[in-house]
């Protein structure tokens, strides 16, 4: 997860729970380019709402969230 941009956010805080749902941890990803890894085979992310700070105001918060998963090997094929 990578921070963009936010903007009028209130809330919009990271999660992040063991794959049994306990809790492990919270915080906010709040400046241009604060990251977050999380291993997905041993915990999974999610977010609080956002809620704007001022309802008269645009309110974003752009945080892509890339996947990588692991593809089993296969056999080298010979070049004929």
């Amino acid at each position: 997860m990578l921070l963009i941009e936010r903007r009028d956010v209130g809330r919009g805080s990271t999660t992040v729970h063991a794959r049994n749902g306990m809790p492990l941890g919270e915080f906010t990803l709040s400046a241009p380019l604060d990251a977050a890894l999380v291993d997905d085979a041993r915990a999974y992310p999610g977010v609080t709402p956002i809620v704007p700070i001022d309802p008269s105001q645009p309110t974003w918060r752009d945080l892509p969230v890339v996947t990588f998963r692991a593809m089993p090997a296969t056999p080298a094929t010979a070049n004929a």
